[in-house]
C-alpha cells in the first residue's frame, strides 16, 4: 500500500504522469537512514491489472552499475586492470579501431563508438560481439559520449572471459552468481529465459511508448526484447532489489547477510568523478561520470542536466537512470537510497520533466529540501 499521507508530493508527481498519459503505473522504493520508507506502486501495470511492488520492471541503463561493480570485483582481486586494453582481454579485436580502448575508457563513456549497432535483441550474443568488432569508431578515444549499449556488450564479454576459461557461462549466469545471488536479488534477471515467461505473465508489465499524446504498446514487453540479454539495456526486476544494490554500496560493500562484496576503497573508486567537466556528445550536456556511475552534475544546471537526481541532492550523490523510464541513486550525505521505474517510454523531454518531479518530491516529502 502506498503511504499517501507520508508522501503526498511523490504520489502527486506519479499521478501527474498517469493523468498526462506518460505511463499507467510506477513502482518506487525509498530507504532513509537504513529504514524502508516506500516499497510500493501506484497505477496499473497492464489493463485491469494493478502495479505492485513485485512487478518485474524495466531498468534499462539503470542496470549498468551492476556490470561495473562486477568488473571492479575482478580489479580488486588483481585479475583485471583499469588500463587493460580491449585487445589484451579480447584478442580477436587486434587490428581493429577499438583495440587500444581501455576498460577505463569504456566505464567513463570515452571509448568512441557510442552509436555502433549491436543487432540486439534480434542477434545472439556472439553476433553482437562480432558486429562491434567489425564496425569503426565514430569518435576519437577520450571524447565524452554516452554509450547506450555497444561498449557494455564488451564489458559483459570481458566478464565472461575472466570468469570462465572455456567461456561456457553466459553473462546472465555470471551476474547471477557473482552479484545477484549474494544480494538476494533473486527476481532480477538480465534476459528472462523463454521457458519461464508463462509463469511470469502477471508479473510482467505492459510497456508503452508515447505516440501523438497517447500510449501505444511497445515491443519492449515482448520477445526477444525480454529474453535476449544486454548488459546495458535488459535488466529487469522489482526496484526494491535495485535499491538493495545501492544500500550495499551505502553500507560499505556489505550485503544484508554480512558478506563483503567489495571494499569501501573500491566503492569510492567507482563513484568518484573520473570524467569531469566534459560536454557529452550523446547527452548534449556536461555530465560527470565515475566508473559506470553518473555523478551529481547539478553544477552544470540542475534544471537541465539529463537523468539527474533532483535539485536537492547532495554533491556526493551517484547513480544511473534508464532510458525514458527509470532512476536509481544513492545520496550518501543524506543516507538516502531511491529507485523507481515506470512502464511508459514517454520521450526524452517528457521523461526529464517527470524525473525531476519525482526526485524533487521525494526530498520534499522527507523534508530534506
Amino acid at each position: 500500500m502506498f503511504p499517501y499521507s507520508e508522501f503526498p508530493s511523490v504520489a502527486a508527481a506519479i499521478q501527474d504522469g498517469i493523468d498526462r498519459r506518460l505511463h499507467t503505473g510506477v513502482q518506487i522504493y525509498v530507504s532513509s537512514n537504513g529504514e524502508v520508507a516506500i516499497n510500493a506502486a501506484i497505477g496499473e501495470s497492464a489493463p485491469q491489472q494493478l502495479m505492485t511492488s513485485e512487478t518485474l520492471m524495466p531498468w534499462r541503463s539503470a542496470g549498468k552499475p551492476l556490470t561495473a561493480l562486477s568488473l571492479m570485483q575482478h580489479i580488486e582481486a588483481g585479475r583485471l586492470k583499469l588500463n587493460a586494453t580491449v585487445t589484451e582481454l579480447l584478442p580477436e579485436f587486434e587490428d581493429t579501431e577499438i583495440a587500444d580502448v581501455t576498460v577505463f575508457d569504456i566505464l567513463t563513456h570515452q571509448s568512441g563508438f557510442p552509436q555502433t549497432e549491436t543487432g540486439w535483441p534480434q542477434c545472439e550474443w556472439s553476433e553482437s560481439i562480432r558486429r562491434i568488432r567489425n564496425q569503426p569508431r565514430q569518435l576519437e578515444i577520450g571524447i565524452a559520449a554516452y554509450h547506450p549499449q555497444s561498449s557494455w556488450f564488451l564489458l559483459g564479454e570481458i566478464l565472461r572471459r575472466l570468469e570462465s576459461a572455456d567461456v561456457t557461462l553466459s553473462f546472465s549466469e555470471i551476474l547471477q552468481r557473482q552479484l545477484l545471488n549474494p544480494l538476494d536479488m533473486n527476481r532480477t534477471t538480465c534476459g528472462i529465459e523463454p521457458s519461464k515467461l508463462p509463469l511470469l505473465v502477471e508479473k510482467l508489465p505492459f510497456i508503452y511508448e508515447r505516440d501523438k499524446g497517447q500510449l501505444a504498446e511497445s515491443n519492449y514487453c515482448r520477445e526477444p526484447w525480454i529474453t535476449q540479454p544486454s548488459p546495458g539495456a535488459s535488466l529487469r526486476g522489482p526496484v526494491s532489489e535495485l535499491g538493495r544494490f545501492y544500500e550495499m554500496l551505502l553500507s560499505g560493500g556489505i550485503s544484508t547477510s554480512g558478506q563483503q562484496l567489495v571494499s569501501t576503497a573500491t566503492i569510492h573508486q567507482l563513484t568518484s568523478r573520473h570524467r569531469v567537466g566534459k560536454f557529452d556528445q550523446t547527452l548534449q550536456h556536461t555530465v560527470d561520470f565515475g566508473l559506470g556511475f553518473v555523478c551529481n552534475s547539478n553544477r552544470y544546471g540542475a534544471e537541465t542536466v539529463p537523468y539527474g537526481f533532483g535539485r536537492y541532492c547532495s554533491e556526493a550523490t551517484f547513480g544511473h537512470g534508464g532510458s525514458q523510464c527509470s532512476m536509481a541513486f544513492c545520496d550518501p550525505d543524506r543516507n538516502l537510497v531511491v529507485a523507481w521505474s515506470t512502464n511508459g517510454f514517454c520521450g526524452e523531454g517528457q521523461h526529464q520533466r517527470r524525473n525531476r518531479m519525482i526526485n524533487n518530491a521525494i526530498y520534499e516529502d522527507l523534508k530534506l529540501n
